[in-house]
């Protein structure tokens, strides 16, 4: 029997420069990781969805691909706990 390795998955609440919200959604749907990107309303502008192998992958991920994205000012990530 052949076993896959599952993902890491996380949610990454995030806020925009005002004006920003377009461009940074644009910017998420480049990266590879990114496989879900909602823009909402309330007191973040944008919910992204990510995944990866490990959380090493899914922190690099974040910290050199989404950081980078012109307009981002905060991010704050939830890793989802397997049960």
């Amino acid at each position: 029997m052949r076993r896959c390795k599952k993902l890491t998955i996380c949610f990454v609440l995030m806020n925009t420069q005002a004006g920003y919200v377009e461009p940074v959604v644009h910017g998420l749907q480049e990266i590879e990781e990114v496989k879900e990107v909602y823009p909402v309303t309330g007191g973040i502008d944008i919910i992204v969805k990510v995944e990866g192998q490990d959380v090493e992958t899914i922190a690099k991920t974040i910290l050199a691909k989404i950081h980078s994205i012109d307009g981002v000012s905060r991010t704050e990530t939830h890793i989802v706990v397997p049960l």
